[in-house]
């Protein structure tokens, strides 16, 4: 989750890094529970998520501020190994990444990075390359592996449109992300009871509860904006992480 135009640290800690992070641990584990193991892809994928740790979230902080031709060569160079993913063909699920990226590209383009809609386009790119990832490792997208990306984009869109609707000078509401949510809430208990299981359908749970709660949230006062943000951010990592191990743990249990 990040609380871009609060503090930048706050951005890249509890944002871009926690959200990276889980993401390639996710994806680490995933190839590990349904295989195949490939010890070489790993090493190599080990070596992506180190570069776009040490420079990707430092540099898409730039990006949203005053980015220069450097800022732009750097993004590229690491965008660019992903691209291994387009041969032979280009898989329908990487659509999943794309979108943000475009998203968050244009309105870098039209000097609107650190507005609501790039904040959230960026948070759901990091949070995207848990698919890519898995796949550069050798990992075959089935049915458990997408519900499980799926979920973990929605739900981190989902946190990134509250916490934008706390901000007091964003014209975003809460309410927006209770919205997100229970958009995409009903194709995915459709898509776990239809072509999975219905216990995929209890990561849910808990998201949906704290989706009723911010229907009648309202700003945070400015007063008291650096606590609460921080205290939202904590919050918001133990809830994504208690959503990826119920996740995994489907996965080890339905996925093969």
């Amino acid at each position: 989750m990040q609380a871009t135009g609060v503090r930048r640290s706050v951005h890249f800690d509890s944002g871009a890094v926690s959200a990276l992070a889980s993401s390639y641990v996710a994806s680490l584990i995933t190839v590990l529970i349904l295989g195949p193991v490939n010890l070489v892809r790993l090493i190599l994928v080990a070596g992506l998520f180190a570069l776009n740790i040490t420079s990707l979230t430092r540099v898409h902080l730039r990006l949203v501020s005053r980015p220069r031709l450097t800022d732009y060569a750097l993004f590229t160079v690491n965008v660019v190994p992903y691209a291994y993913l387009l041969y032979p063909r280009p898989p329908a699920w990487l659509t999943i990444s794309v979108a943000p990226l475009v998203l968050f590209m244009l309105e870098v383009a039209k000097g609107r990075g650190r507005g609501a809609l790039a904040n959230v386009a960026g948070t759901v790119l990091i949070a995207s390359v848990y698919l890519p990832f898995y796949a550069l490792m050798g990992g075959t997208v089935s049915m458990p592996v997408l519900y499980a990306a799926l979920t973990w984009v929605a739900y981190h869109a989902f946190s990134a449109v509250y916490v934008e609707g706390k901000l007091p000078f964003r014209s975003v509401k809460p309410w927006l992300s209770s919205v997100l949510w229970f958009t995409v809430t009903p194709p995915l208990a459709a898509l776990a009871i239809t072509h999975l299981n219905w216990y995929f359908t209890i990561p849910l749970i808990e998201p949906s509860i704290r989706a009723i709660h911010a229907l009648g949230e309202g700003k945070i006062d400015r007063n008291e904006l650096r606590v609460r943000i921080r205290r939202i951010g904590f919050g918001s990592l133990a809830e994504s992480l208690a959503l990826v191990v119920t996740l995994l743990a489907l996965i080890a249990l339905y996925g093969h």
